[in-house]
Parts: C-alpha cells; structure tokens; sequence
C-alpha cells in the first residue's frame, strides 16, 4: 500500500503555491513532509497497537514480546515510509532523464521494443518506484522471518532498526536538494495527473454505460464521486495490495478467529474510498443540495460501495478454497458488517454536508 498509494496521497501538493510563496527551506519543507507522512500513516501504527496488545481474556501476557513485536512492525513501516518519500520526491527530476536526455530515450525505445507497447515517460519513474519499494519490503519481511526463527526476536528488532537507520540516512542524503526536487516533483504529477484527466481521455476511462451494476436514477452521482476518486487514488490497485496482504496471512494458517478480524478490518478498510467522497474538496454542500436530496446522495454512496462485495466474497471463498478458511459463517459475519457500516458511512456524509451548509 506504501508502494503504491504515497505518490497519489502526497502528490500534487495542493499547498505548493503557499509554500513556494513562503519561500520554505529545507529544514521547514522537511518538517511539513514529515508531518503530512505522520498524518496519513498513524491509523497503521494505531491498528499495530490494537492488533498486538489488545487481549481481553489476558492483557499482560507476553507483554515483552509483543513490545518487541510492536517496535519491529513500527520500524519496518516507518523506514518503508521514509524510502517511499524519499524515492518519490525525486521522480520529477527523474523523469527530465527519461524524457529529455538522449541516454534515456534510448533506453525507452528498447523498452518499448522488447515489450511491444510504447512506454510514457512519465510513468517510468514511478513505475521504477513501485518496484524498488514491494520488493525491498516482500525481501525484508521474509529476511526478518527467518532472521526471527534462527537468531531470536531481538536480532529481527536489530535488522528493522538497521532498515529504519537506511532509511534515514538515504533520506538525509537526499535532503540537500529536497526543495528543488519536491517542487518539480509536485508540478511533474500536477502536469501527468492532468493530462491523463482531461476531455475525452478522462470520459474514456470512466463512462457512465460502464455502471451495469448501478440503479439508472444514480448512475451519474456515483459516476461524479468515482471520477473523482480516481483523480485521487487508484482505488482498484490498492483493493488489490490489501487482498494480497490478506492471502499472504491466510497462508501463515492462522486461528479461523484470528483470521475473521483480519477481513473484518480489511473489509472496513474499503470505507476509505467512500470517506475520500466526503468534505468540501469533493462534495461542496451547496452543489450537491441541487443536485440531489439526502436521500440519493445516502444511496449512491452506500451503492458506490457495493462494487467491493464480489471482490470479497470471491476472495474469501477462494481462499476457503485452498485453505479451508473463512467458513461462510464468517464470509456472512464480515458481509454483514460491511454492509452496515458502508450505509452508516453514507448518512455521516450527507450529516456532514448539512452541517456544512448549515454553516
């Protein structure tokens, strides 16, 4: 999920202008990099905490083991967040490489040849990124694992923090030209954003004819509410790392119970998307009380939702499948839940855009 979602999350920055305009250096720009960071990812380190120390039945056993459990899980995802920072601000520069130097439209044309398809340059360097970040991460997990059942816990929570001390001095080392590289990285994404969401490039990637599953009197609210999404985050490619991530725990052959949380709170998860729908920067109050009634905005948003439940009931069964978990008691127990809280999402929204143009 950090491999893919940081350079949608954090780019383009929308207080680029106030920033240019401020003149910030590098130790400032640093800070509200740091604090941007901090304000996406705390959830994960929040759900580390629940996962790892909440036990009802015996609070305070093994309490040591899950501290050192908790410090490896949070050095592994602050280093792999500081790496994706740090690679990522540099992919406006990066792409000057690809898209300018002889060098690289070089490279670029042999790509294309071997892969039969022409490469925008735009791309590549996230598209290196993307690489680079899953397969450190996949490659530090199975090293820490190992690590943890030959050598112990304590030299795994060494390894992590030498990941997480990488992490750092790479982003150290990159910090000197962050102001020249966060700036064009901002406008490069602001310029292949765009220009991959204008006119008929952005009508043939998201139709209305294209919403078979939606009711004809909601099709064009929830068409609004997934283009703009999709200028966001790439929802589909994230929904898919998140099955990943749960395919991968399925095979670790965990409790059946354990195993239900898991899906549940994957589940939740997709309650992201429909929260990205909700505020003025997407739904301003006074546009969306012309256009429809509660009522409608509460069904599209509660319907837009739907579009995850054969995803997810295909991947639990499949996975009962091969591993004979979950039973469909508990693919019942997390479409339940689901359901419930995608309709309790949906009426916080339209409560909110009241009370937005109430004031």
């Amino acid at each position: 999920m950090i491999a893919f979602s940081t350079p949608y999350l954090l780019f383009p920055d929308r207080n680029i202008a106030l920033l240019q305009l401020g003149n910030s250096n590098r130790e400032h720009l640093n800070r509200y990099l740091i604090k941007r960071v901090i304000r996406l990812t705390w959830p994960v380190y929040l759900l580390f905490a629940v996962l790892i120390f909440v036990d009802l039945n015996n609070p305070l056993h093994q309490f040591v083991d899950k501290c050192f459990v908790f410090l490896n899980s949070t050095f592994f995802l602050t280093g792999m967040a500081i790496l994706s920072l740090a690679r990522y601000s540099k992919s406006g520069f990066d792409s000057l490489f690809w898209k300018e130097s002889d060098k690289g439209r070089r490279l670029r044309k042999q790509m294309a040849d071997y892969f039969k398809y022409p490469i925008d340059p735009g791309s590549i360097p996230s598209l290196l990124n993307t690489i680079i970040i899953v397969l450190t991460g996949s490659l530090v997990i199975v090293a820490g694992s190992v690590i943890n059942q030959s050598l112990g816990i304590l030299v795994e929570l060494f390894f992590m923090a030498l990941l997480f001390m990488i992490a750092l001095l790479y982003y150290k080392f990159l910090s000197g030209q962050m102001v020249i590289n966060y700036y064009s990285t901002s406008s490069f994404f602001l310029e292949f954003f765009g220009s991959n969401l204008k006119g008929e490039e952005l009508t043939s990637r998201r139709e209305v004819s294209q919403l078979w599953w939606v009711p004809k009197s909601l099709k064009m609210h929830i068409w609004q509410f997934l283009v703009q999404l999709d200028r966001k985050i790439p929802s589909g490619r994230v929904a898919a790392a998140g099955h990943l991530l749960v395919w991968f725990i399925a095979y670790q052959r965990p409790d059946p119970e354990f195993l239900m949380y898991i899906w549940l709170i994957f589940a939740l998860l997709h309650h992201f998307f429909s929260i990205l729908t909700i505020g003025e920067e997407m739904a301003p109050g006074w546009l969306f009380r012309w256009l429809g009634s509660s009522k409608t905005w509460i069904l599209s948003r509660f319907w837009m939702q739907l579009r995850w439940v054969i995803p997810l009931l295909l991947s639990m069964n499949l996975q009962l499948f091969v591993f004979g978990i979950p039973e469909m008691f508990t693919q019942m127990m997390v479409l339940l839940v689901y359901l419930i809280t995608s309709f309790m999402v949906s009426v916080y929204g339209v409560a909110s855009l009241k009370k937005e143009v109430k004031l």
